[in-house]
């Protein structure tokens, strides 16, 4: 049993506190410096952009881990029969859903699925920011494990985040990849607006800078567009991707009045997916800032 404490014992756990505090103060202070090879080293800085970008896509991999024991996701079959657990994986080779849940771990075709319901997954917030501002190696680093984990689901953020990956791909130079991506959605989604979402990817990424190229294969897709008065999500996102794609090819071409009026059909008609709505937005914004005299009908 410990005896009282004197005024003495205070100061002397007072000072040692104080001087735990000081000692940390001071680690703080030393270590607050740029280390040597980012100051002196050449290319330091890029270095530590690329580490950063690896270091965050192996930490989304492990919280993609963890969310795949915590989220909720729900597959109502085509029997009527509604599941929650959590989707694993679609599977390319035999198109089903691996799906995990109480009674443990099962493969659905995806003829058999009527309607997918997924949380977002780690990092999907962070990507649409990162591709508002048009930094790719960011939504790369984001998006690539939800995109290489589930495209194939007919989920809203899963179309968002594939087609989004696909352009990152394309503004990094990665147009194999890009390519490949959007061929695996145009085997995935055969029909609907997540077929168009898929041809005017593909289209872009075997356009390569041909701005020409891709207003003819565009042109082709326009008897699939459904502009209606109130149009559902899945043909609004459609709309955006297709218009968003065929502003950027008349702003290669230079015909800065059309590819205005492309991207404020977006901004305006059809904001989502949301970071292509930003997107447009601060296109139109920029065309109108270089082009004063810019106006629209």
């Amino acid at each position: 049993m410990r005896g009282p404490v004197t005024k003495k014992d205070e100061r002397d756990a007072n000072d040692g506190e104080k001087e735990k505090q000081k000692t940390f103060e001071l680690v703080v202070e030393e270590s607050d410096h740029d280390p040597f090879w980012l100051a002196r080293g050449v290319g330091g800085k890029r270095k530590i952009k690329e580490m950063r970008t690896i270091t965050l896509s192996l930490l989304l991999n492990s919280l993609w881990l963890i969310i795949s024991v915590q989220a909720e996701d729900v597959l109502q079959l085509k029997n009527g029969e509604i599941l929650k657990g959590q989707a694993v994986k679609f599977d390319e080779g035999s198109m089903t859903l691996t799906f995990k849940f109480a009674q443990g771990t099962l493969g659905y075709p995806s003829a058999d699925l009527a309607e997918v319901t997924l949380e977002e997954r780690p990092g999907i917030a962070q990507g649409r920011e990162a591709f508002s501002k048009g930094n790719w190696e960011e939504v790369v680093a984001n998006w690539k494990a939800a995109v290489d984990n589930l495209v194939g689901v007919d989920c809203p953020w899963v179309l968002e985040c594939a087609g989004g990956l696909g352009q990152a791909y394309l503004a990094l130079g990665k147009v194999a990849e890009a390519e490949t991506l959007f061929g695996k959605m145009k085997k995935f989604y055969t029909q609907g607006p997540a077929a168009l979402r898929a041809s005017v990817g593909l289209a872009e990424a075997t356009s390569g800078r041909d701005a020409s190229a891709l207003l003819e294969k565009l042109k082709q897709l326009e008897g699939e567009l459904k502009e209606t008065l109130r149009p559902l999500r899945a043909d609004r996102e459609a709309l955006a991707e297709f218009y968003f794609a065929r502003g950027s090819a008349y702003e290669k071409k230079g015909e800065a009045k059309k590819a205005l009026e492309d991207y404020l059909k977006v901004g305006t008609l059809y904001p989502e997916p949301p970071s292509l709505g930003q997107r447009a937005v601060e296109r139109a914004s920029a065309l109108r800032k270089a082009n004063k005299d810019l106006v629209t009908e």
